[in-house]
């Protein structure tokens, strides 16, 4: 078909009479000499081979066709087309060509938006080289490897170099505070541009998903391309090859995985690998490539880090140029909106396949904050009975419904009778080890266990609350490290203690849903909280009015304050006093005046 047509060639050979002899009908010998004859030569096409059906059963195949309306005579040459899988270099590969003789074959490729070859996208001197080989080899001796060189003077990403810069947008369809939405993140390069080699991705706080109830796909299904519907959770969309007019790339599908390269979590994306009539053999088999990224959770603010793998950048030598990556999360209940309306970004880094890294970032605002409600419950109780030995404890729970803006911090002083143990401040863990590995700090600083339970998991999350020091800090921080999934939160809350009043003030609380939390501060010999009484109560708090004044703010900006009152357990029920009976007197009546 003529749409397989590519280029053109012509031959000038000295086998075919010339016009003049044709017309004169006279014998070859006795027309003008070969040169005269050459002067027309023999015209025809070049003709990409379709993929596989060739006589090479290759990827890439040509075939050299003169079809010659003046002299009828006709050609076909099939030539085999290897590239190179690291460089792309293209070689053609011709065998037991006809033995025809001819002076010059002329081949040209056409140019355009349909050109089957790019010209290099630097400018400089470029080389050919052949090796010709005779029907008289090898009694005539070694091949001929004549060789030329074109020069590239106009690229089009200019002659000082490629640039790098990108562009990117990332998103949500809806910008309600708190509700469910689809994510879109999308960059691009302009042709001549260094190619895109690697991203990373940083959602703004708050920007999370539900994973509860989702199928993570193991290994090694999300390598092989192979997860479950299950575990889809949206499609990605590719713009490849150079030129004004690339091709596009529809049906990539995008599934969550467990965890994968450093993070609890990743993503297998599956991208097509057929292009009009090409199927290329990808990572995953014929006619898929999968794109593997770590899905990360920072452990101070909750936020989400996605870091790809490398991305493809050649599949069976044929360079494949991406222009374009468009990636839809679009799994109805899974991605939700922050609950704060602070100006945020969906920030980014993307990097070159020529080492070049460039930050990106989309500006992201969740609207209609004011809207939401803020009702967190707050509790606190400790227990009746206490010790110099034993100390005291504290027990904080804390509740919130769906639908809720979610707390941003907490403020809390505690009751002078339930002052903080300086003999167990003075174990706190510096902050060096704790970074290293909370689990090596000393045995005195862990004073405490938190439990939360968030709908963004299937499991609760818990773990220990340690004292740590920092520097020339005053006093050690309370540190929760919550773990569960292969996901850990460090939720740090500043001490303060003046005359003998403890404070403590939980100032950066990550934008995510907590159904209940609950903090556990255990008397032992290594309690935080120690108690004052007076010597007749006899260590124990039944009677004693508690108070902590309480200041609790959402998301949304919403400051609730209140005082909690402590609730002391285990004293046992009060008696009850019998009620005194009415007496009445027999006899006793009303006179009549």
């Amino acid at each position: 078909p003529d749409a397989s047509k590519v280029g053109t060639l012509e031959l000038e050979t000295p086998a075919l009479p010339s016009e003049a002899c044709k017309e004169a009908t006279v014998p070859l010998q006795e027309c003008p000499n070969a040169s005269e004859r050459e002067k027309t030569p023999l015209s025809g096409s070049i003709y990409v081979a379709k993929q596989d059906e060739n006589p090479f059963a290759s990827l890439l195949a040509l075939y050299f066709v003169v079809d010659d309306p003046r002299t009828g005579v006709i050609v076909k040459l099939p030539a085999e087309v290897q590239a190179d899988p690291v460089t792309g270099r293209l070689t053609t590969v011709l065998k037991d060509t006809a033995q025809f003789p001819f002076s010059e074959l002329r081949t040209h490729f056409f140019a355009g938006d349909t050109a089957a070859l790019k010209a290099p996208a630097s400018c400089g001197s470029f080389a050919l080289t052949s090796v010709l080989t005779p029907w008289s080899a090898p009694q005539s001796g070694p091949p001929a490897t004549p060789s030329a060189s074109f020069e590239v003077a106009q690229a089009p990403g200019g002659c000082a170099g490629q640039g790098f810069a990108p562009s990117f947008t990332a998103g949500t369809a809806s910008s309600r505070a708190g509700a469910f939405s689809s994510f879109g993140v999308t960059f691009s390069r302009q042709d001549g541009e260094q190619t895109v080699g690697g991203v990373s991705i940083t959602m703004p706080p708050g920007l999370l998903g539900i994973l509860k109830g989702i199928t993570l796909c193991g290994e090694p299904q999300a390598a092989q391309g192979t997860c479950p519907s299950g575990s889809l959770i949206g499609e990605a969309t590719a713009a490849v090859g150079a030129g004004r007019s690339p091709y596009w790339v529809h049906g990539g599908q995008v599934y969550l995985t467990g965890p994968y390269n450093g993070g609890p979590f990743g993503l297998s994306i599956v991208v097509p690998t057929t292009a009009g009539p090409y199927t290329l053999t990808g990572n995953a088999g014929v006619g898929k490539e999968v794109v593997r990224a770590s899905i990360r959770v920072n452990p101070v603010t909750a936020q989400i880090v996605v870091v790809s793998d490398p991305l493809p950048s050649i599949l069976q030598g044929i360079p494949l140029d991406i222009r374009t990556v468009h990636v839809d999360i679009t799994r109805g209940g899974f991605i939700f909106n922050p609950t704060s309306c602070d100006t945020m970004a969906v920030a980014g880094m993307l990097s070159s396949t020529q080492g070049v890294s460039t930050n990106v970032s989309s500006r992201f605002q969740a609207a209609g904050c004011a809207g939401l409600a803020f009702k967190p419950s707050f509790t606190v109780s400790t227990q009746a009975k206490t010790s110099k030995k034993a100390g005291a404890s504290l027990d904080v729970k804390v509740a919130s419904g769906p639908g809720q803006a979610n707390i941003r911090s907490v403020a809390v002083t505690l009751p002078k009778a339930l002052p903080s143990r300086l003999s167990t401040i003075q174990q706190a863990c510096p902050d060096s080890v704790f970074n290293a590995n909370p689990a090596s700090c000393p045995i005195g600083s862990d004073i405490g266990v938190a439990t939360a339970v968030t709908p963004v998991l299937a499991s609760p999350v818990a773990g220990p609350a340690y004292l740590v020091s920092h520097g020339g800090a005053a006093f050690p921080d309370l540190v929760i490290v919550l773990q569960g999934e292969g996901v850990t939160l460090d939720l740090d809350g500043s001490i303060n203690i003046k005359k003998q009043v403890t404070s403590s003030a939980f100032n950066s609380v990550p934008d995510a849903p907590i159904s209940t939390f609950e903090l556990k501060l255990p008397e032992g010999p290594h309690s935080g909280l120690a108690a004052i009484l007076p010597a007749k109560a006899k260590g124990n708090l039944c009677g004693t009015r508690l108070e902590m004044p309480t200041t609790i703010t959402g998301q949304n900006g919403v400051i609730i304050k209140q005082n909690t009152k402590i609730q002391v357990t285990g004293c046992g029920k009060a008696k009850k006093k019998p009620k005194a009976k009415k007496r009445t007197q027999k006899g006793h009546g009303r006179r009549k005046k």
